[in-house]
């Protein structure tokens, strides 16, 4: 029985640890916002207006 609990505990944080790095890789340069133009802004229509 404890060698069972021993197995599930380790096994429970090897999966926590997989989980918040995948978690941390995704949210780094993904959340960056790469210009200063607001989102709805369209390239084209900044570049030759007026």
């Amino acid at each position: 029985m404890l060698i069972k609990m021993t197995v599930l505990a380790i096994a429970y944080i090897a999966v926590c640890a997989l989980l918040l790095t995948i978690a941390y890789q995704l949210q780094g340069p993904v959340a960056t916002a790469k210009t200063d133009r607001p989102a709805g802004s369209s390239f084209l229509i900044e570049r030759f207006a007026g």
